[in-house]
């Protein structure tokens, strides 16, 4: 009989010839989507103790950018939304505590990934419970909160996590009420617009939250155009939306904004 012929080993991207004699070319590698780009503030920050907020470092463990796992868990690497909004908090939070007569704010975050913007919020003496979904995630960011516990502690701060779906809300009355909801680069594509508002109808029912804040980078227009277009339809008013480059430089971005909301009964009130 005769013997066997091995079919050569393929070489990516370069065409064979079969021992039938067919030239077949093998399929290129899945191309990865890149985040990427110059001005991206999560490039010039490695949160390895170069990221300060209230005068002590912020320091998160995250995934690298090539990692496979953070293609489909988002939320183990930080964005540039979370980034932009904690340094927000350095403005914002003084503000309110005057408005608030010095009363320390309790707050939510919605889609924490690795809890920067929220962390920031505690490094500043407030209060507030990180919410995401899924067991790898629940890890990585108690463990983020964690190595920088001494820190939030020290200002009189407070953080603790729970697990909320978006898709399957828990009971909104356990949660108490809010001074501040808040969320950072959780709708950068249009299927996560309507959950999203599902989910604010839900921290502002109940108990209630007295102001809503997004920080949002614009990476698409159909996504921004449909939460504008329906957030007025669940009885949430916009009240201002900030340009961040002008107001945090160096640490604002040209296409992050922040979105001032409340449900529309408390609207012009705190």
């Amino acid at each position: 009989a005769a013997a066997a012929v091995a079919a050569p080993t393929p070489l990516q991207g370069v065409q064979q010839i079969m021992p039938d004699g067919r030239m077949v070319m093998p399929p290129a590698p899945p191309i990865k989507r890149s985040y990427i780009n110059k001005r991206a503030l999560n490039i010039k920050y490695r949160f390895n103790g170069d990221f300060i907020v209230a005068g002590r470092p912020l320091v998160l463990t995250t995934d690298p950018a090539e990692s496979e796992r953070a293609h489909v868990a988002t939320g183990l690497r930080v964005w540039d939304g979370g980034i932009v909004l904690a340094r927000y908090f350095e403005r914002y939070v003084p503000e309110a505590l005057d408005a608030r007569g010095g009363q320390r704010l309790r707050g939510l975050e919605l889609g924490c990934g690795t809890g920067v913007a929220g962390l920031a919020f505690a490094y500043l003496g407030q209060e507030v419970i990180l919410s995401d979904i899924g067991d790898l995630q629940k890890a990585a960011t108690e463990a983020n909160v964690a190595q920088n516990q001494n820190h939030f502690l020290v200002a009189g701060g407070s953080v603790s996590y729970q697990s909320v779906d978006w898709k399957n809300l828990p009971a909104r009355e356990q949660f108490g009420a809010f001074d501040v909801v808040f969320a950072g680069d959780v709708i950068w594509h249009e299927t996560l617009v309507q959950p999203f508002l599902d989910a604010l109808c839900w921290v502002v029912s109940g108990p209630g939250a007295r102001e809503i804040l997004l920080s949002h980078k614009v990476r698409d227009e159909e996504s921004v155009a449909l939460f504008e277009r329906s957030v007025s339809e669940r009885g949430l008013v916009v009240e201002k939306k900030v340009a961040t480059e002008p107001l945090l430089e160096p640490d604002g971005h040209p296409e992050v904004f922040i979105y001032h909301i409340r449900a529309r009964a408390h609207a012009l009130t705190f």
